[in-house]
């Protein structure tokens, strides 16, 4: 008698862990199932049909942040920006948008105009009010040209920076739009 009480006390242990690791290891992280939807950035809406040459002036802006160490990752580096569908109106068709939560814009980090492969991503996600005030309630993440690993996340300091001046467009600086789609913006 005294075995099998002892036997399930310890069983009850065993099961909890058990059930524990099988949870652990089916169900991605959230970290992971961001990093998946991120990956699959190039399926969303390009911004910009051809590479754009970062814009002198914020690559520069981004160099004189108070405490920066290293230079500008943005100049002499050229763009192409990818915005997912829940962004894309906002960011094709609006001068002053307001990004839903949920929206994510990636943008590719290239070496030359022709490059095919991005040194590095960066990307933006709307997350809800109160998350970040400051930057717009936007998260920052860097990751590896690959999209396979995120370098850095969350209300990145320097990133918000250089976003600040643009706060009329909700943080976004879309120097990037082509002039065919600037010309048709609506308030």
């Amino acid at each position: 008698m005294k075995r099998t009480i002892l036997r399930s006390f310890l069983l009850l242990p065993a099961l909890t862990m058990l059930v524990y690791a099988i949870a652990s290891h089916s169900a991605p992280s959230a970290p992971d199932m961001e990093l998946a939807n991120l990956a699959k950035y190039r399926e969303w809406t390009l911004v910009n049909p051809t590479p754009q040459l970062m814009e002198p002036l914020s690559a520069f802006s981004c160099a004189m942040i108070p405490g920066r160490q290293e230079p500008s990752p943005h100049l002499h580096k050229y763009i192409s920006v990818f915005v997912n569908s829940v962004g894309r109106e906002q960011m094709m068709t609006r001068m002053s948008p307001k990004f839903p939560v949920g929206s994510v814009i990636v943008k590719e980090k290239l070496a030359s105009a022709d490059s095919k492969t991005p040194e590095l991503l960066t990307a933006m996600i709307k997350r809800e009010a109160g998350y970040n005030p400051e930057g717009g309630d936007w998260e920052y993440l860097v990751l590896d040209g690959a999209a396979s690993k995120i370098v850095e996340q969350g209300k990145l300091t320097r990133c918000s920076g250089c976003h600040r001046p643009y706060e009329t467009t909700d943080f976004v600086t879309r120097t990037y739009l082509p002039q065919t789609v600037r010309s048709k913006l609506k308030q």
